[in-house]
């Protein structure tokens, strides 16, 4: 243990919880590096945005070799499949709009369609002028 450990570990408020050098509560993170994956510390809560205090206490014991390759091992891979999720909804949310694109397309062209043949059907019927024996050809 550090001597800056030494003197901060006798500085605990009620709960245990140590008091850094510049007097607030320390916050309990996790550290996930590679040498220390998943082993939680002590540091300052103003940690980043106070200048000089670099408060640091472990608060879990050392992890075996082991473990820490097992434990990298799997961050690895859960980074690697995260990422993979995040390509795959991207994929997802780009295939949803284009869905949405042709549903719009189709229904417009129906429409279209729709209005086309009625007016194809008026101009017949205008054509055929009074006759009682209305025609109607339809060539596609």
């Amino acid at each position: 243990m550090s001597t800056r450990s030494m003197m901060s570990a006798n500085r605990r408020c009620d709960v245990g919880q140590p008091i850094c050098h510049c007097g607030n509560q320390c916050r309990l993170t996790t550290s996930w590096t590679d040498n220390n994956p998943g082993r939680r510390f002590w540091g300052c809560a103003d940690y980043g945005v106070r200048r000089g205090c670099a408060f640091f206490e472990w608060y879990d014991p050392q992890v075996c070799e082991r473990s820490k390759i097992v434990i990298s091992g799997l961050l690895k891979r859960l980074r690697k499949e995260e990422e993979e999720n995040r390509k795959l909804k991207k994929e997802v949310g780009a295939a949803l709009k284009a869905q949405r694109f042709l549903r719009a397309s189709v229904l417009g062209g129906s429409w279209i369609f729709f209005i086309v043949l009625l007016g194809m059907l008026v101009l017949e019927w205008r054509d055929s002028g009074s006759s009682k024996n209305v025609k109607l050809a339809l060539t596609f």
